[in-house]
Order: C-alpha cells, then structure tokens, then sequence
C-alpha cells in the first residue's frame, strides 16, 4: 500500500465508528411532543410595569435568562443578548429573535 492509499484507508475505517442517525428528527419529535401546552397570561398592570422596566435595563452583550411565550407555551431562554430593537419592539439572544409582547420575565445572570 502507498502512502497517499493510508489516510484515505484511515478514513474509511474511522467512519464505521460514527454513530448511525437512522431517527433523524426523532429526538426533536419527542422533546416537542413532551412539551406542555399552556395559556399565555395577561399581565396585570404590575407585572407590565416590571417586565418594561426589565426590558429597558437589557443592554447588548449582556448575559440573560428570559422566560417567554413561544408558540403555545412559556420558555426559557438563556444567553448573550445579540440585539435591542425599540422601534421593532424585539430582544435577540444569541440568535432566538423574541417580541417584547412575548416577554414574561427578564433576568440578567451576570
């Protein structure tokens, strides 16, 4: 066998040791499908009051958890702030883009 055979014959040997994706998408499937359905809940005029003033203290590159309404249930969402948008009313964290209008809570871990 010559050289230039070797790493390619390397190769082909490590790849019968990859693991074997038959079930793609079964695992996302499953987490959805554990998901628990609630209501989104209106906000009193307390809890509004808070969650505009936790939103007017995120600043960019700041390490938060926010809790937000997605789809059909409350989330919770953990990372860099990416973005403040005021005029389109949006929070980006990492890359998960969140409407103010959805926002429960806003919690810096930093």
């Amino acid at each position: 066998m010559s050289r230039a055979e070797e790493p390619r014959r390397h190769a082909e040997r490590a790849a019968q040791f990859m693991p074997f994706a038959a079930l793609t998408g079964y695992y996302d499937l499953v987490r959805e499908r554990e998901r628990v359905s609630e209501p989104r809940r209106e906000p009193s005029e307390e809890e509004a009051a808070r969650i505009s003033a936790e939103l007017a203290a995120v600043r960019k590159g700041q390490l938060v958890r926010v809790t937000h309404y997605e789809r059909d249930a409350y989330v919770t969402t953990e990372g860099i702030v990416t973005s403040v948008d005021p005029a389109a009313r949006e929070l980006a964290v990492v890359r998960r883009r969140i409407a103010f209008d959805d926002v429960w809570r806003v919690e810096p871990l930093a």
